[in-house]
């Protein structure tokens, strides 16, 4: 007889003892169980977050425990329109998009960190910096050089300490204090340059660093490059939230996948009591989730060490345990997002 699971069981709990059991939650419409959510959420709560029907759910889970049987998708996703044709460029395996719609919610940073993060598993990667007027991922790598000429006659952007390669408008700029006063025709041609016209080499993944808004530099991106998903970065506070919903609603009209949400500034851990406070509220995530049918790959704290070494460009140098869980979680819902879209 299958093993009988509580409603109240945690996600976190079935997937961590049952590998493999992700695939049922998936197949019901739950992203959770790869998602940050689950390390609190029970099987009730994300039944009732996501309006599936919880019997269903829990009798498919216990026959999986039974004999590793999945249940096909119990919604099958409407007819997508096919989008347009994507030059991709040989070598480069994931093109990935870090998106808000919101400006000030430490999306440059996330970027960044993941991309750390992916280079310390062995990756290797590429960060494009399409906020072309306001560049910052130069800075915080402390890469000043400019793209170079390789042995085959093709500009290469200059590389970090640890071989992280970098696009920046700041590196072709005379001062990097120097304005760029730009049209939106002129920022769209530029991210096109940067991607196409430069020569990555061979890269697991091209994290692209995306402006604030909805207008031309992401249009650009997800009409033009052949992203493979997009990441969503907030914060809890309420007007982050709503905006962040505009940028989920465009990914999803021009049928992009989220890969996830990054809930960043998330908290602040007193150092002197190790007492955790929420100075933008309460988490918001739950919602997000929601609303783009994708899992929430962390929760990111306020931390004033990091702060500083974006300023000293050392950003390589930072270490946190909550940067390995978006890295963990990315790498996991990365494959099972491109699996489902070739499907459909």
């Amino acid at each position: 007889m299958p093993e009988s699971l509580s409603p109240d069981t945690l996600i976190r709990e079935v997937v961590e003892r049952y590998p493999g059991s992700e695939r049922v939650f998936g197949a019901h419409g739950l992203p959770c169980a790869g998602c940050h959510v689950s390390t609190r959420e029970s099987i009730r709560g994300g039944a009732a977050v996501h309006h599936l029907d919880l019997g269903a759910l829990i009798s498919d889970l216990e026959r999986y425990i039974h004999d590793g049987s999945v249940p096909p998708p119990r919604q099958k996703p409407a007819a997508k329109t096919p989008p347009p044709q994507r030059q991709r460029k040989p070598g480069i395996e994931h093109v990935v998009a870090i998106m808000s719609g919101k400006g000030g919610v430490g999306k440059s940073v996330v970027t960044a960190l993941l991309g750390v993060a992916l280079r310390r598993r062995g990756y290797s990667v590429g960060i494009l910096d399409a906020d072309i007027t306001g560049p910052s991922q130069a800075k915080l790598f402390g890469v000043t050089a400019r793209p170079y000429q390789g042995a085959d006659d093709k500009p290469h952007p200059p590389a970090s300490r640890r071989g992280i390669q970098i696009m920046s408008m700041n590196l072709i700029l005379p001062d990097e204090r120097e304005a760029v006063i730009w049209r939106g025709p002129m920022v769209s041609g530029a991210i096109r340059q940067f991607y196409m016209d430069l020569e990555w080499g061979n890269v697991d993944y091209l994290l692209v660093d995306l402006p604030p808004g909805t207008s031309d530099a992401p249009l650009t991106v997800l009409q033009a490059l052949p992203i493979s998903g997009v990441v969503l970065v907030s914060t809890p506070q309420g007007l982050a939230t709503m905006i962040v919903s505009k940028a989920i609603k465009l990914v999803q009209q021009l049928h992009a996948p989220v890969i996830g949400l990054v809930e960043n500034m998330a908290y602040f851990v007193d150092p002197q009591t190790g007492t955790r406070h929420q100075l933008f509220g309460e988490s918001k995530g739950v919602q997000l989730v929601v609303e783009s049918g994708a899992p929430l790959l962390a929760q990111l704290p306020i931390d004033p060490l990091l702060t500083q070494l974006c300023d000293e460009g050392r950003i390589e140098e930072y270490e946190s345990p909550d940067y390995e869980w978006l890295v963990q979680n990315f790498v996991k819902v990365l494959p099972m997002k491109a699996a489902a879209e070739a499907a459909t």
